[in-house]
């Protein structure tokens, strides 16, 4: 008999199924592969809404860096101990009145170790240089004058301009659209400020439905619309107040994130920023986004300090007059005609 022939009873022994060819293994492989897809259609659903906010990276090269072990494992400033994160709010794109103005110019200061946030306003009329000219403007029109030569580029000046004011390095900026903020407000079901007093605002919003616009003392429940109007309002107060209260609503609104567990689900998180993903701008990459809102989740009822630059004693400015095209216009700047007073309430802002 040669030596590959096989016996009778090897022919008539029933044949074993390799174990690929077997209806369990093909039932899970069907089911791995339905979960790759899901979970690679998420991913890819995310990718693109956060793509669409980001002015860092392309899609492909932003999604690359959310692998682990590609891109840093730290956002900018988190080895110093400080994140700083630029903050504007105008009407937006196309719309009247200087949509590309910055009606908000505030910054969060971070310590995520301390569990600590500073929230530092700069007011919209501060006198500064226009950088890589001679010229000078008043600090909310830098971003709609650079925005002008490519997208992005008042967002990067704004950032070298505040950094130029406050002494702070400033690692990323996030600019939100009015429609963004009014949707943001609405979707989280409204935000509650106290108020001392009562608050009114009689003409600025009469173009908008909004004649006399007032609250009352205590608390008040503000969805989008009227928290707009509370945070823009400013011809019956001041730009400082305004400040102020921005701040408040920054506030009520984070409270209200934490106690829907937003900020610390990522998956809640990227829903709200699909919703704003035409009102919201950011020069952060993917990887970078996921990890703020990581941070924000660990930072339970952080210790915040608040600081508005204003012309009383202690707000570091004064206000002037400077000659424009249109004549003499109303401006603030520097006590002392330097920041350096300035620097020093940034750089001790926690202490």
């Amino acid at each position: 008999m040669g030596i590959f022939s096989r016996s009778k009873e090897a022919f008539d022994r029933p044949k074993k199924k390799r174990f690929y060819k077997k209806r369990w293994f093909k039932v899970l492989a069907v089911i791995f592969i339905l979960l790759i897809a899901i979970g690679g259609f998420a991913a890819y659903k995310t990718g693109t809404t956060l793509s669409k906010i980001s002015t860092k990276d392309g899609f492909l090269e932003s999604l690359w860096k959310t692998i682990p072990g590609v891109g840093s494992d730290e956002l900018q400033g988190q080895e110093e101990g400080q994140i700083n994160i630029l903050l504007l709010g105008m009407r937006g794109n196309n719309m009247a009145g200087g949509g590309l103005l910055a009606d908000t110019i505030m910054v969060a200061a971070i310590k995520p170790q301390e569990n600590k946030v500073a929230l530092i306003s700069i007011p919209r009329d501060l006198y500064v240089q226009d950088p890589g000219t001679s010229n000078h403007s008043k600090i909310n029109a830098v971003h709609a004058l650079y925005e002008e030569k490519g997208e992005g580029k008042g967002m990067e000046t704004m950032k070298q301009v505040v950094t130029e004011v406050t002494g702070l390095p400033i690692h990323y900026v996030v600019r939100l659209d009015f429609k963004g903020f009014t949707e943001l407000v609405d979707t989280v079901g409204g935000v509650d400020v106290y108020l001392d007093k009562p608050f009114s605002e009689p003409s600025q919003f009469e173009g908008e439905d909004a004649l006399n616009f007032s609250l009352p003392a205590g608390k008040n429940h503000l969805n989008g619309q009227k928290a707009l109007f509370f945070v823009r309002a400013r011809y019956a107060s001041s730009d400082f107040e305004r400040a102020r209260r921005q701040q408040q609503v920054l506030i009520a609104l984070k409270d209200k994130l934490l106690s829907l567990g937003t900020l610390g689900d990522f998956g809640k998180a990227n829903n709200i920023m699909n919703i704003l993903g035409n009102d919201v701008r950011a020069d952060m990459d993917i990887s970078e986004m996921k990890k703020a809102f990581d941070l924000s989740g660990q930072m339970r009822d952080p210790q915040i300090k608040q600081k508005v630059f204003d012309t009383s004693p202690e707000g570091l400015l004064y206000s002037s007059k400077a000659d424009t095209p249109e004549g003499k216009t109303y401006i603030l700047l520097p006590a002392g005609g330097n920041y350096d007073k300035i620097y020093e309430a940034c750089r001790n802002i926690f202490q």
